[in-house]
């Protein structure tokens, strides 16, 4: 009766991979390149909830709208399996103005 009230620890990082000797980076770092996404893992930040991605060898911090998608990823057996097996990149990485007047940077996930 209690055994489905034990939280299950979903691997979200490619084995293997350890995030703890990895340095920081930013997005914007990667601006003009592809990353390689082995993983990503949340955490609270000052903003909230926050995403991380293992890529290029680096953790990569995400912009907060990040969130959702990786939450969405997360929660799919399939997009998840993906992400572990090295197929998803971040690609088109450049900086925008924001609608609401802020430097951001944007991106798209792609399928490799």
């Amino acid at each position: 009766m209690f055994k489905e009230l034990n939280k299950q620890h979903t691997q979200t990082v490619k084995e293997g991979i350890d995030t703890a000797s990895l340095e920081f980076k930013n997005l914007k770092d990667f601006v003009g390149k592809t990353v390689k996404v082995d993983g990503f893992y949340f955490h609270k930040g000052n903003y909230g909830k926050q995403v991380v991605i293992i890529g290029n060898g680096y953790k990569i911090n995400m912009p907060k709208r990040a969130v959702e998608t990786f939450e969405a990823i997360a929660n799919n057996d399939f997009m998840l399996k993906a992400v572990l097996d090295g197929k998803l990149e971040i690609i088109n990485i450049a900086p925008v103005t924001a609608k609401n007047g802020n430097d951001t940077i944007a991106y798209e996930l792609n399928d490799c």
